[in-house]
């Protein structure tokens, strides 16, 4: 199969979920779920509070790594979840920022005018935009590939 067909599959399986799992390193490593929108590249878009360890972590160092998967899967079963590494920053740019909002309320179905551009200037929220650029992507997927033999796509 090639990469192409492989990172379709992974981009419908990332499109039917809203929760990513996000690990950064920082004195120690650290673990958060959030929820997230993407782009027709992949890039990941969250909203995080910078005051958080995981985004104090990305501040200092921006590679993480990101997993998305259903839970609980049934072990016996056929699995599947996506395995990520990339590089996360802090959105800073109004247009980006506004871009990346659209994107994440439409994604999540929020309505709360809190979670606007406007929302944030005004400290309605404490969170702020992160856009993860993925580098590689693992699709583990047991209906497609045996175990170990899913491709690591370079992006």
């Amino acid at each position: 199969m090639s990469d192409k067909k492989a990172f379709d599959l992974a981009r419908k399986y990332i499109t039917e979920r809203v929760q990513m799992v996000i690990a950064t390193q920082g004195e120690h490593p650290w673990i958060a779920t959030v929820y997230y929108s993407f782009d027709d590249d992949l890039n990941l878009y969250f909203l995080s509070n910078p005051e958080t360890i995981h985004c104090k972590h990305i501040t200092a160092n921006p590679q993480v790594a990101v997993a998305i998967a259903d839970s609980p899967q049934n072990p016996a079963s056929k699995k599947m979840g996506i395995q990520i590494f990339g590089l996360a920053e802090q959105i800073t740019s109004k247009n980006k920022i506004v871009h990346a909002l659209k994107l994440w309320r439409n994604t999540l179905n929020v309505k709360s005018d809190a979670y606007t551009y406007e929302g944030m200037m005004k400290k309605l929220i404490k969170g702020r935009m992160y856009k993860i650029t993925p580098k590689k992507m693992k699709f583990f997927n047991e209906e497609v590939w045996e175990e170990g033999d899913e491709p690591l796509i370079d992006l």
